[in-house]
Formats: C-alpha cells, sequence, structure tokens
C-alpha cells in the first residue's frame, strides 16, 4: 500500500534532519557527548539554580517518580484508574511541588500554578519505546467540582521532542511550564548560560484561557505525566523508572528572598497565548481495506457456526460524563477526558459483556481489524481488555507489533480467511489481524487470556483491589488505541482509519 512508501520517506527525512544537530555550531562533536552521557543533564542543574537565584527566583525542588493509577484508585485516592493499565505500562509523574505556605492540593502530584511560575523539569529521555510523551493536564477546574483530565496542550512526544542526537532517547532535555512569557524567556536564558543548548529547550505553555492560574481557588490543579510504552529493554525501562534522571522544580520570581513566596504574582501580567495544536489527518485512509474487513468479519462468524452470537459495536469512549476525545470540547462541556491525549485516539466495544467461567458455558471475543501500524497509520496500535465501568480496570492488553507473533504480517487473519492453506490468501490479508479474548486460552495462538483482576506491581508482586471482585461479576468491554500517525506527529484522524471491531460469542445476551 501507499501508506508504507510514504512512511519509508517521512523516516528518512525526519534521520536526515536529526543528523543536523550531530555537530555543534563549533563544529565539535560535544552536543552528542553531551547527550549520551547518563546524567549528563543534572551536572549543570547547579549552575542553573545560581543563575536563577540571581535573577531573582526562587527553587523549590519536588521529585519525578512512578505513579500506579491503578493502585491509587485501590487505595481510594482515585475514583477511577483515568483508563490507566497497571505495571508495566508507564506512568511518571511530577510530585511534591507544593512549598509548605502555599494552599495544601489534593494529592502530592497535583500542583496549582502562579501566575507568573514555571515548573521546570530536567534530565534525560527514556530507553528506547515505541513511544514517550510529556503532558501536562488539568486535574481540576475553578468551580467545577468533578476531575476533568483535560491537557492544556499537545504536550511532546518522541516525534517532537526536542533534544539532540539520532535518536530522541536517553537524551537529555530541559522542560519548562509556564503560562507566563517573561518568565519562559528569563528561564531560558538561564538555562543557555549554564550551559544547556536552545536544542534541547522544550516550553510546554498553559494558557489562562485553557486553565486559569492562580494559587487559591481560582486557579487550576495540574498535574504533568510522562508516559513510557513498549520498551525495547524491559530491564532498562525498570531501571528508569526506579531511579528517574530527573530533577524538577518549582521557580518563582521572588526578589524580596521571602520565604514561603508570596502568594499573588510579582511581575506583571504576560500571559501565555492559547497553544497551536498538530494537524490531525493526511487524507490518506484505510477504506481500500474495507471489502478486505468486511471478508474476515463473515469469516469469523463462519468459524463458529453454532454459538450464539453479538456484532459489538464500535465508538469513542464515552460512559456517564467521561468522554475520551476532543480535550477542548471537553474543556467547554466541563466533561472528563480521563487524561486523554491527541496522541492517540480511544475506542471502545459497545454494550457491555461478561466472560464467566459457567459450566458448560463458552464466552469469548473475537477482536479483528485492520493492523494501523503495517498501513502507516499509527506508530503502534493496541487492544484491551477492561472491567468495571464504573473504575475502570485494565485486565491486559496486546500491541500491535505482536498482532502476529513472530510470522508473517496477518497470520492472525490467516486462519480465518484461508483456514485450508494459509498460504493462498488475499494480499490485503497481511494488514489484518483477528484475535481471540477468553478467560483460558489453553495454549491456542493469537488469544489474550483476561486473568482474575490481580495487578502486577513494580516491585515484582501482585495486588489486587477487593479480594471479592471477581469477573464472574464484572461487566467488561474492550478499548482500542492508535498511537502517532508518523507524518503528522499526532494521532490519526479517526475519519481515516477503519475502526476495529469484535464479536462476542456466548449466552450473555441471550439470559439478558
Amino acid at each position: 500500500m501507499k501508506h508504507k512508501i510514504l512512511t519509508i520517506v517521512i523516516l528518512i527525512a525526519v534521520a536526515g534532519m536529526t543528523l543536523i544537530t550531530l555537530v555543534s555550531p563549533k563544529g565539535s562533536m560535544a552536543a552528542v557527548e553531551f547527550s549520551v552521557k547518563k546524567g549528563a543533564a543534572l551536572d549543570r542543574v547547579p549552575k542553573f539554580q545560581q543563575r536563577l537565584e540571581a535573577d531573582g527566583f526562587t527553587l523549590y525542588e519536588g521529585k519525578f517518580a512512578f505513579m500506579d493509577a491503578v493502585k491509587e484508585c485501590c487505595e481510594q485516592h482515585l475514583k477511577d484508574t483515568l483508563g490507566n493499565n497497571p505495571w508495566p505500562s508507564t506512568y511518571v509523574i511530577a510530585q511534591d511541588l507544593t512549598p509548605e505556605g502555599y494552599p495544601e492540593t489534593i494529592r502530592p502530584w497535583v500542583w496549582r500554578l502562579r501566575e507568573d511560575e514555571a515548573i521546570v523539569l530536567i534530565g534525560q529521555t527514556s530507553p528506547k519505546a515505541a513511544y514517550f510523551s510529556y503532558g501536562t493536564f488539568i486535574a481540576f477546574l475553578p468551580e467545577v467540582e468533578h476531575k476533568v483530565g483535560i491537557p492544556v496542550g499537545d504536550g511532546y512526544n518522541n516525534l517532537t521532542i526536542h533534544t539532540n542526537g539520532r535518536d530522541p532517547f536517553n537524551r537529555p532535555i530541559v522542560y519548562i511550564i509556564t503560562g507566563h512569557r517573561e518568565t519562559e524567556r528569563r528561564i531560558r536564558k538561564a538555562a543557555q548560560a549554564a550551559g544547556y543548548p536552545a536544542s534541547i529547550i522544550n516550553v510546554e505553555t498553559v494558557s489562562p484561557v485553557i486553565a486559569p492560574l492562580g494559587l487559591r481557588s481560582e486557579g487550576s490543579s495540574l498535574f504533568l505525566l510522562h508516559r513510557v510504552t513498549i520498551a525495547e529493554d524491559p530491564g532498562a525501562l525498570l531501571d528508569y523508572i526506579e531511579n528517574p534522571p530527573y530533577r524538577v522544580f518549582r521557580v518563582t520570581p521572588n526578589p524580596a528572598g521571602e520565604e514561603p513566596p508570596q502568594l499573588d504574582p510579582l511581575l506583571d501580567p504576560d500571559p501565555q497565548p492559547v497553544p497551536v495544536l498538530r494537524v490531525r489527518g493526511t487524507g490518506h485512509t484505510e477504506m481500500e481495506l474495507y471489502p478486505a474487513l468486511k471478508r474476515l468479519r463473515e469469516a469469523i462468524l463462519e468459524a463458529y457456526p453454532n454459538t450464539s452470537h453479538k456484532v459489538l459495536d464500535t465508538q469513542v469512549f464515552w460512559e456517564d460524563g467521561k468522554l475520551a476525545e476532543k480535550p477542548y470540547v471537553g474543556l467547554q462541556r466541563e466533561i472528563d477526558v480521563l487524561g486523554a491525549t491527541r496522541d492517540t485516539n480511544y475506542f471502545a466495544t459497545y454494550p457491555y459483556f461478561m466472560l464467566r467461567e459457567s459450566e458448560g458455558e463458552d464466552e469469548f471475543v473475537i477482536v479483528y481489524g485492520v493492523n494501523h501500524q503495517t498501513t502507516g497509520k499509527a506508530t503502534y496500535a493496541s487492544f484491551s481488555a477492561y472491567a468495571d465501568p464504573d473504575r475502570l480496570f485494565g485486565l491486559a492488553t496486546t500491541y500491535s507489533p505482536d498482532f502476529d507473533g513472530t510470522g508473517r504480517p496477518g497470520d492472525s487473519a490467516r486462519k480465518y480467511l484461508c483456514p485450508d492453506d494459509v498460504n493462498e490468501c488475499d494480499p490485503d490479508v497481511q494488514y489484518l489481524y483477528a484475535w481471540k479474548v477468553a478467560r483460558h486460552c489453553d495454549g491456542e495462538a493469537f488469544c489474550m487470556e483476561v486473568p482474575q483482576p490481580e495487578f502486577e506491581d513494580i516491585g515484582g508482586g501482585t495486588y489486587k483491589c477487593d479480594p471479592e471482585m471477581i469477573l464472574e461479576d464484572q461487566e467488561a468491554w474492550l478499548a482500542f488505541r492508535t498511537y502517532l500517525e508518523p507524518s503528522t506527529k499526532t494521532g490519526p484522524d479517526d475519519n481515516e482509519l477503519l475502526y476495529d471491531q469484535a464479536i462476542y460469542f456466548g449466552p450473555y445476551f441471550e439470559e439478558s
């Protein structure tokens, strides 16, 4: 397909642009040495602090640490998991950034920002992975009683981060979050004076139009989240999470040097504008594969001729005031978007089903669709099984690099489309996949087993939320994600995708 050729050209172009950063303006290789030396970004922090303090700023240091949203929900610190999955899904978050004397916030990783303050993160990006991102989100808006989980803008991901070197992994960054342009300018100046090149400085603006600022009740409650997915070396990722190579500061204009700093801004108003968002969509769609997708659906139904079934609908995730799409639309409607990022789409199956272990009954779901990674519409895609519509517990996930195991692209779909001879399939099968989702796979290929909700802990153990929580009593559904169209560096336009599909097999809908 044309998508693959287009992706290759884009990657070559990006690689060519990256090479430009390998040589410093003086013609040396200092930039490369700076980027690959572990912890090198932190060596310059004391000088950065000195420069800012000399310019009339106070720095209050927090920490950057792993946060398990599932465990936070289990321990009743969160009403739901924000749709996040447990470890090894990775969420690192800025914590303890509220000095004594500031109004308290609801959790250590939530903070308010004075109109002229900034949060500054200095460190080194993740080991090689399919995806990483940094983004600031609104937990609570003033005068809105429920959480909203809305990003203030697009943030940065592994395709957009400003750093140096041949790729974006294990590279130094300076990350500035502020709603004040003069504060941004002065922090940039201090960073460059401390030896940080302009090429590694990233600024995430917080427009007060999107998130009203202030330390009292008129201010939004914010959090900074760093995500990493599908690490090439799980051991390196674990070390990265357990020993985050970062320092994070609240930076406050404070010429008088008072402790704690004043709650009201000291600099004249100079608000950041509303950010410009990355444009989704290329005009190229997956619709050429629509006939093949329909043939796959018929082949799946023919494979289970004597089993009751229900074709599930796929739509943008929506449940009881939660909508995982279009953050600024959610802002206007004061809807909880669950920390959704524009780097992906969020689809889910409806209605809910159950995966029970009733004697003599076999309940399972066949998930099928287009592998958006092979068509070039996504850097990677995934499907996940969820249970408990109120708390949104992710139980298992399969990623597009694993859709066909170690076989050929499309092998998971071949067993349905050409069961008698897998070598005699339509060429379009290479862009398709089909998986079973069941309580027990018993060694069946292309099958994702959904266990009882016992969650893996970063320390190597497991934990459960409720001893009595069993899947026999839990409604379940499937969620689909499509991360980063390479050519746009953001999530694909869903109108250009063929939606992933699912068919439930079993007695549940006959009973209800």
